[in-house]
């Protein structure tokens, strides 16, 4: 019975991650004087906790930047940005330099079992002197709750162990991710940062969900813990150079679902033989055998109160991935291991594969009820940009091989690849990046690999915001001010098009498409959803050519428009 009622629960965390939050006003908040955002949220406190939702809302031809001078800590904090309405690009939240030299070590921090909500912001760990000190974007106490929507994250991870998002010393916490991109946070030390390292404590994390989002270059885990965690679900995102340890560095990992993502170049730096084999110096954390998955054994405490799991209790899917290493990687590996200066650690370096369990407990990975076999995923050169990989991969080799030679410090040949500054932090991004790319940055992680553009039901898989043609993800990137049905692109079209949409307020909302004689055809939308901007793909590849009706209703609002499919 126990065991239900936290099935349950968890389940209950997963569809109602927002149940928690309470309506409030919007404030609006400056970006100047620098300082301007922490100072107006911190003093702003209602009953114990923030008095507003805040947004920060660009009004010129040029992108802003709100430095902040110290954490945001309060309680119940909620930031929405708005799109430039110029550029259409979001806001940007980096760190000032004060004048005593210090910058903030967090953007913000959950107290008090309370949450942080972040959407549509480009969060920034690096300062005008390009130094990055800001250490993570965001820390938690026990029992709060982290969600971070259409945001860019980037270069956090200066000292010590960073997590980007830092459950650290917490207990009970979940942490929803959401059409994300975490890029360039990687520091001198390979395994730093991760997006987040779980525990110490019984209960690291409650629930976390990670999807559609992209990891580009990092240092760590995506989760690592020492801890038990109720659940994780990792589905459709990509993973694009990643240094060391695990993206699951997960050793008593019992209930998680791993589906539809892409990892690519993952675990580059490999193991010593020596921290996998020596039971005097192994770690299962940190030093567990490189591979993308890699199991162990319980430990003996979940026997016990809480949790009364045993292994026959785990339940653990991985399927329908992609994984990959590039030439230049996998030829890394055969110089690592011809020249003795990069073996000074403890010998032959390993290189990674897709899953593996802790020497002593293979058996693991024959359970029943773990399913991460090697058959239901797929290993596969995605095709992305032939010359971002191939650049990628020459600077990722280097830190690879400058760490083993130096004894896993990377001080001086960090990899890749184009750090913005917050001053200006779009510089070399197209100008139509949101009709191109998933993100306002640089890069384009589409690929080419016919049979994993298919590989989801028809759909692509790791991250869909880089085929927004494709895509089911919504994409919002702020609060319009009016409801609104823009005409679809292309029109006409064969056999997909795109739907825009505004929501003023949250409400439920449908969009059907109809045919001349009034037929509804297909229902896009059916859902209560948050004020935002909207797109929608619809794919007519089962209906002939001709003239069609879509409708956008909501409780006070109802247009049509016509469209015409030509095959």
């Amino acid at each position: 019975m126990k065991k239900q009622i936290v099935a349950i629960l968890v389940m209950a965390v997963i569809v109602l991650p927002f149940a928690n939050v309470q309506a409030k006003d919007e404030m609006m908040v400056s970006a100047m004087p620098p300082g301007n955002l922490n100072t107006v949220i911190n003093a702003d406190i209602v009953n114990g906790e923030s008095g507003h939702v805040y947004v920060l809302q660009q009004t010129g031809a040029l992108d802003t930047t709100y430095f902040i001078t110290e954490e945001i800590r309060i309680k119940n904090l909620k930031i929405i940005g708005r799109n430039n309405p110029v550029t259409g690009r979001p806001p940007v939240i980096a760190p000032f330099i004060n004048s005593d030299g210090s910058s903030p070590g967090n953007i913000a921090v959950a107290i008090d079992n309370g949450y942080v909500d972040f959407q549509n912001l480009y969060l920034l760990g690096t300062r005008t002197d390009g130094s990055q000190v800001t250490q993570q974007c965001i820390s938690t106490s026990d029992s709060c709750r982290l969600m971070v929507d259409h945001c860019i994250i980037e270069n956090f991870g200066s000292t010590g162990t960073p997590n980007i998002l830092n459950t650290w010393n917490a207990i009970g916490s979940d942490i929803f991710v959401t059409n994300c991109l975490f890029r360039n946070n990687q520091s001198n030390i390979p395994q730093n940062p991760g997006m987040n390292w779980a525990g110490p404590g019984v209960n690291a994390i409650d629930t976390m969900v990670v999807k559609n989002s992209t990891f580009f270059i990092m240092g760590g885990n995506i989760e690592g813990s020492g801890s038990s965690m109720g659940y994780i679900e990792f589905d459709h995102n990509t993973m694009f150079m990643h240094t060391k340890s695990s993206p699951f560095s997960m050793r008593q990992m019992h209930n998680a679902k791993i589906t539809n993502n892409i990892f690519f170049s993952v675990y580059s730096s490999g193991l010593d033989s020596n921290h996998v084999y020596n039971t005097q110096v192994y770690n299962a954390n940190f030093f567990s055998p490189p591979a993308i998955l890699t199991m162990d054994s319980l430990y003996e405490q979940l026997e016990g109160d809480p949790y009364f799991l045993t292994e026959a209790d785990r339940n653990i899917e991985a399927t329908n991935n992609a994984y990959f290493w590039p030439q230049k990687i996998v030829d890394n590996f055969a110089t690592l291991n011809g020249n003795p200066i990069y073996q000074a650690v403890g010998g032959p370096i390993m290189a990674p594969v897709w899953a593996a369990a802790r020497p002593g407990a293979e058996a693991i990975l024959d359970l029943p009820n773990i399913h991460i076999a090697e058959a239901d995923n797929f290993a596969l050169d995605p095709g992305f940009d032939a010359a971002l990989v191939d650049a990628a991969s020459d600077s990722m080799a280097r830190f690879v091989r400058h760490i083993w030679q130096n004894g896993g410090d990377g001080a001086g040949s960090r990899p890749f690849v184009y750090k913005a500054n917050p001053i200006t932090p779009y510089d070399g991004v197209a100008a139509d990046w949101a009709s191109t790319q998933g993100y306002p940055v640089r890069e384009n992680l589409r690929y080419t690999n016919a049979t994993l553009l298919t590989a989801d039901n028809g759909k692509p898989i790791g991250d869909l915001n880089w085929f927004p043609e494709y895509s089911s993800v919504r994409n919002r990137s702020g609060i319009p001010a009016a409801f609104a049905l823009d005409q679809n692109y292309p029109n006409p079209f064969n056999p997909v098009t795109n739907i825009k949409y505004n929501m003023m307020n949250r409400g439920h909302v449908t969009l059907k498409v109809y045919n001349l004689s009034g037929q509804e055809v297909a229902t896009l939308v059916n859902e209560v959803l948050p004020a935002g901007e909207y797109s929608v793909p619809f794919n007519a590849s089962q209906l002939a050519s001709g003239v069609y009706m879509y409708t956008l209703e909501t409780q006070n609002y109802s247009v049509s428009k016509k469209m015409l499919l030509l095959k």
